[in-house]
């Protein structure tokens, strides 16, 4: 039996970088090491590698984010054509099955760690079901280690995941709906045997926050300390305080972590149920964390309630008072199955139909205090203004000589290195803007 996993291609503006970022979604590795060995699994991101329409395959698996949904059912759609069972899973299929039912032969909700098995075996006797779903999450003790050669070569980095959930629930996002309202953590052995197995390039932890519990954080950041690798992350902004923390990360490896900013207005916040941001702690803490070497990556978010034309002048300003690394700038978008989505369209005020363009990027919506077009317009502005030649000099030129670009002992980038070519990498990017 044979069986292709796909990461459809990225769609929308900005792919221009997307080579300079490349890492294989870690949902497939791990369905490729749950498969019985006597099944060949091909793993194909679009990104970087054409699908193989030609073969014969007993299953097409596609992991499937909303804003790819089209090209999804695009590819779905040439397989089935020639005979070939398709299976979907991801985030959209599993929060809108009646949406994607009807294109696919199987989807796969939810963690599919303890489903995958009787999928295969369905598979076998030719009975795939239309609908598979663990009746409970899974404990993270249960997730397989992946062999290095599940990864594609072209990969920039590894993920790794050490916990999954969130109790947070903001109404912008759906991972609380996905992956539950409770830190799950996976043991910390298991991290490091997975670590020690792919070794060679740096890590990108996938966890939506790895230091949502500081004494878990703390434990694994001393276990990785002797593996001397390079990292990054996600975390929540509010953990800088935590210096005990965030020094066994930095003398870890961590050399950046992404944090959801979204907003400088303590209004906007509250509204969508971000309640533990403090807009007027933010400063401080983004210097907390600079105090201990590593960067920051911000995510922006624009079009809530409170936010007008200005808004955007406002965020630009802010960034380079506190020079911030890395910046992400999004249009606030519903996403299906999000309490954001079920109030806008209750409101009747979602105008966009193309969900291609749900990722980000475009103005979907009407917002309440300025103009869709306008918040298309200063979104680009603030894309272009931020990786510019003049603000990439604001932003880093404290760090670049602090500690010039160059390798450590150990053959990897240091952090001015890595977040250089992170700036170049964006502003190659926003031309396509």
């Amino acid at each position: 039996m044979r069986i292709l996993l796909i990461n459809p291609k990225r769609v929308g503006r900005g792919q221009a970088s997307v080579r300079y970022m490349n890492a294989t979604p870690l949902a497939l590795p791990i369905l490729k090491a749950l498969t019985p060995e006597d099944i060949e699994v091909r793993i194909i991101d679009e990104n970087h590698s054409p699908i193989p329409y030609e073969e014969h395959w007993d299953l097409v698996g596609i992991t499937v984010m909303m804003h790819v949904s089209p090209s999804a059912r695009a590819i779905a759609k040439v397989f089935r054509s020639a005979g070939i069972k398709v299976a979907f899973g991801g985030f959209f299929p599993t929060l809108n099955y009646d949406d994607v039912r009807e294109h696919v032969d199987s989807v796969i909700a939810g963690e599919a760690e303890h489903v995958w098995p009787e999928v295969i075996k369905d598979l076998r006797n030719n009975q795939l079901k239309p609908y598979y779903k663990a009746e409970q999450l899974i404990d993270l003790k249960d997730i397989p280690f992946i062999k290095k050669e599940f990864f594609s070569a072209k990969d920039e980095f590894y993920h790794i995941e050490t916990t999954r959930g969130c109790p947070y629930n903001c109404d912008f996002c759906a991972v609380t709906n996905f992956y539950g309202a409770k830190f799950r953590h996976r043991p910390i052995d298991h991290v490091v045997r997975q670590i020690e197995e792919l070794k060679g390039k740096a890590f990108f932890f996938v966890d939506d926050n790895i230091m949502g519990e500081p004494a878990y954080a703390r434990d694994l950041f001393r276990e990785i300390i002797p593996l001397k690798i390079k990292w990054s992350g996600q975390f929540s902004l509010n953990h800088a305080a935590n210096q005990e923390v965030m020094g066994l990360a930095a003398e870890s490896g961590c050399q950046f972590l992404f944090t959801g900013i979204e907003s400088l207005s303590q209004d906007n916040l509250q509204a969508v149920d971000k309640k533990w941001a403090k807009s007027e702690k933010f400063a401080e803490w983004i210097k907390m964390t600079h105090d201990t070497g590593i960067g920051i990556y911000g995510s922006f978010m624009f079009g809530f309630e409170g936010d007008d034309k200005n808004v955007f002048q406002r965020t630009l300003e802010f960034c380079e008072d506190n020079e911030i690394e890395l910046a992400l700038f999004s249009a606030l978008f519903p996403m299906w199955g999000s309490k954001l989505y079920a109030q806008l369209q209750a409101e009747n005020r979602i105008f966009e139909t193309d969900v291609t363009k749900f990722n980000g990027q475009y103005s979907t919506f009407h917002p309440k205090n300025m103009t869709s077009e306008e918040l298309n317009e200063g979104l680009r502005w603030l894309w272009n203004t931020f990786y510019s030649k003049p603000s990439i000099k604001k932003r880093l030129g404290r760090r670049m000589r602090n500690q010039p670009p160059g390798h450590d002992e150990n053959g990897f980038p240091n952090t001015t290195e890595v977040l250089m070519g992170l700036n170049i990498a964006f502003k190659v990017a926003v031309e396509d803007f």
